[in-house]
């Protein structure tokens, strides 16, 4: 499965039921298929192009998706077993589209590469100790200097026993493992620590704009991390807690950047569990926040600004059944919704199967990702008007 290879997956188009979008479904083989994690950039092209992940032929590899043609081309030709530790993701590329350099960085076996999304050349930036874990995001900062990712030790089980989505989350979040935030400059690949805690960290995500800030988290149930959302400046070391969750009534998380880089959306629940949603959104340095009652529910939330978001509703399997991709949006002081932009009916089984709905860079479509048909495959939902989508209904079942 060489570099180049050029793979004819038909684009399949049909009327969602229940909204009548018209939704495409962008892959189709016997293997999952997804696009990249709903923080991660992923569009090039001037959003006509998208990086994404799939298994094809018994290997994990990424792949670039051209919209006008339909064609898929694969970028690179991984292969290897994995290295002796916790097994992230099932060893799949993870990765981000840097628009300040033109290229694609990703992590494999513990190292980083630049990939050229034309020439699928490639090169090692970094090698991480085999003994570390690594996150999965290598977004650069704004102006394309430095890759900053989390990497922490390795924790072997007292006992065998299967991994699954999630099921480490539990036993690391009390251990408190050491975790630093690295900065990795692309040019010279050297490797500094920015950041270290006892703590399990995640989710590190620089500004689009903002070439000294980013975000990240303290990992863990929600109802129990203290403080979730943190800003770092990636020169001075400097923190600081962003959405300060000192009050102990709510718990906040899925923190994301708006597309001006200044602002961090985020949703939250009461920690007790009974009360009202809300959604919010401030700039990195806590100014301005906005902060309204939001009485939906959805895994995940996207959007690239306050004014329309997207969630991804709920897993097929779960009580409060509402598998479908809905939009919200802000009227006055508060959110209208959901609306229904899709069926996705996914499992959540998996990250793949997670829909991790995201907008186009133009506002006008929705990529998601599900496994309703047996494997995970992605879809591209278009819309023209918010308000003649149909209401999701508490009786409306798929």
């Amino acid at each position: 499965m060489p570099k180049g290879q050029i793979y004819d997956d038909k684009p399949f188009q049909y009327k969602d039921k229940f909204s009548g979008c018209t939704v495409t479904r962008l892959t189709h083989y016997l293997g999952h298929s997804n696009h990249l994690y709903f923080t991660d950039p992923c569009w090039f092209n001037k959003g006509r192009s998208l990086v994404f992940i799939s298994d094809r032929q018994g290997q994990s590899n990424l792949f670039r998706y051209d919209l006008d043609e339909a064609r898929i081309m694969q970028l690179t030709d991984l292969s290897g077993e994995s290295l002796e530790n916790e097994r992230v993701f099932d060893n799949r590329p993870q990765g981000a589209y840097s628009e300040a350099n033109g290229k694609y960085y990703y992590w494999w076996q513990n190292g980083l590469y630049e990939l050229d999304l034309d020439s699928t050349e490639e090169q090692l930036i970094y090698q991480a100790p085999a003994d570390k874990i690594l996150g999965i995001h290598a977004i650069t900062s704004a102006d394309g200097k430095y890759v900053c990712n989390m990497m922490r030790p390795q924790f072997e089980d007292p006992e065998p026993e299967i991994d699954y989505p999630y099921s480490r989350f539990p036993r690391l979040f009390p251990l408190k493992p050491r975790t630093q935030i690295i900065r990795v400059e692309l040019a010279s690949g050297k490797m500094e620590v920015i950041h270290e805690d006892d703590r399990f960290m995640t989710h590190v995500n620089l500004s689009p704009t903002q070439p000294d800030i980013l975000t990240f988290c303290h990992e863990g149930p929600w109802e129990l991390v203290e403080q979730r959302i943190w800003g770092l400046n990636i020169q001075t070391g400097k923190t600081w807690k962003i959405r300060p969750q000192d009050d102990g009534e709510f718990a906040i998380g899925h923190e994301y950047w708006f597309a001006d880089g200044k602002r961090i959306g985020y949703h939250g629940r009461p920690r007790r569990g009974k009360g009202e949603h809300v959604f919010g959104y401030l700039n990195w340095d806590n100014s301005e926040p906005t902060e309204l009652r939001f009485p939906f529910h959805s895994w995940h939330f996207h959007s690239l600004d306050e004014k329309l978001i997207v969630g991804d509703g709920t897993a097929t399997a779960q009580a409060a059944n509402q598998p479908f991709i809905q939009l919200f949006s802000l009227e006055g002081e508060s959110y209208s919704g959901p609306k229904i932009l899709a069926m996705h009916r996914s499992t959540f089984n998996h990250q793949h199967s997670h829909c991790h709905p995201r907008f186009s860079p133009d506002g006008k479509s929705v990529l998601y990702s599900s496994d309703l048909t047996g494997y995970a495959n992605m879809y591209l939902v278009s819309f023209d008007d918010y308000a003649a989508l149909p209401d999701l209904t508490a009786d409306l079942r798929p």
